[in-house]
């Protein structure tokens, strides 16, 4: 089964809220939510990683508040298995809007509402840690 490592970001308003995606449709986990992200390219730290993608994703720049934790998951009902391990990070937005360039929605999103959202399996980890 192939294995990734990723970097997630969760990018927090003043107001505690944090910003969430929807994947678009004809990739793996189409229409699931989660955190914005992506790979970890070879010699680039994880913070630099994150702060990478996020610029590459949803043109914006980000600022890394804290490492908060990490998911492993195998998603092995999928037409082509793999399994993800998952660094996620705390941040806040210092420039931009959030552009969206490759999801199809976006909504900013307390630890309450996203128990109601169809996250994906990784990211569901990642919002129990938020809500301890």
């Amino acid at each position: 089964m192939k294995h990734v490592e990723v970097v997630c970001a969760l990018i927090q308003r003043e107001d505690g809220k944090i910003f969430c995606c929807k994947r678009g449709p004809g990739r793996a986990l189409a229409n699931k939510w989660e955190f914005p992200g992506g790979k970890i390219e070879q010699d680039e730290t994880k913070e630099e990683a994150i702060v990478r993608e996020i610029k590459e994703e949803l043109k914006s720049d980000i600022a890394v508040i804290k490492y908060i934790g990490v998911s492993n998951h195998d998603y092995v009902d999928l037409e082509n298995p793999f399994s993800i391990t998952m660094y996620a990070y705390l941040c806040k937005l210092i420039k931009g809007n959030l552009e969206l360039t490759e999801h199809i929605d976006s909504c900013y999103a307390s630890v309450e509402e996203m128990k109601l959202m169809d996250f994906a399996a990784a990211d569901i980890f990642l919002i129990d840690i938020l809500n301890k």
